[in-house]
């Protein structure tokens, strides 16, 4: 009778032990995420511009760091999207972009985040926000109201633009290629008790029209965040598929149907 019991034991440690490797594995991954995930999200590594790239302009943060951004001036324009690029952009990859939306009618305004381009510091996710909100006030200093301005967020950039949207009563959001949280890029599902940029417990704070458009073949941040987040808005909102699209070629495929779904939103 002794055997069954010393088999039932022995099962209960190799049980016993492998928990403990699980929660161990677990501890790791968390540990790394918080204290190492700042190096995934930004891995900018060198400026592609000079200080006399046209429009560009320095401006100091609360804590005196220096906070690189440009202004692309459309004349007789009196609305401006401030832009938040993606985390391998800096200020001087951003004229194409910036010259299409100007072909709308708007004027431009976007910075690097720090460490990016001229930018002084080193980024993160607080450092983002506290920076988006200088930018609105350099928004301000120009003479736009707040709805007078479209924020933009293209990649990593939807989690400033989200976040200045739960501040601000703009007159749109616009969302390229967003996802719902930064972890949830590589994990999918919820997986550790804290996140990055969670674009998706804000959403549903944006009180302005929201316009989302994504590539269908994006393979760096699928689709269906776009799909989630347009769920979690309870305000007017368009998502675009973008057919033949993936993560970086968004601007080499034929916008038009975007561009006139955010003529729509903004009931021009």
């Amino acid at each position: 009778m002794a055997a069954p019991i010393k088999n039932q034991s022995g099962r209960r440690r190799f049980i016993t032990s492998l928990f403990r490797i699980l929660i161990f594995s677990y501890g790791c991954i968390a540990a790394m995420a918080y204290f190492f995930s700042d190096n995934l999200i930004f891995p900018y590594k060198e400026c592609s511009y000079s200080p006399s790239l046209p429009g560009i302009i320095l401006l100091e943060a609360d804590d005196q760091t220096s906070v690189a951004a440009r202004h692309w001036k459309k004349n007789g324009s009196n609305t401006l999207v401030i832009l938040f690029h993606g985390n391998f952009e800096d200020l001087g990859q951003l004229d194409h972009i910036a010259k299409s939306i100007m072909n709308l009618g708007f004027s431009v305004l976007s910075m690097d985040y720090r460490g990016y381009g001229l930018s002084e510091g080193m980024p993160n996710e607080k450092n983002c926000y506290s920076d988006a909100r200088l930018l609105l006030q350099q928004a301000h200093n120009m003479g736009y109201r707040d709805n007078e301005i479209i924020l933009w967020g293209r990649s990593l950039g939807s989690g400033p633009a989200t976040q200045l949207a739960t501040e601000i009563n703009a007159r749109a959001l616009v969302l390229e290629s967003p996802f719902v949280t930064a972890f949830r890029t590589l994990t999918q599902i919820p997986v550790l008790p804290f996140d990055k940029f969670n674009n998706l417990s804000k959403i549903h704070k944006v009180t302005s029209p929201l316009l989302i458009f994504h590539g269908k073949r994006d393979s760096i941040i699928p689709a269906w965040h776009s799909s989630r987040l347009i769920e979690k808005h309870s305000g007017k909102n368009t998502l675009c598929l973008v057919a033949n699209a993936g993560h970086n070629d968004l601007w080499t495929k034929d916008l038009s149907h975007v561009f006139s779904q955010l003529t729509l939103i903004l009931g021009r």
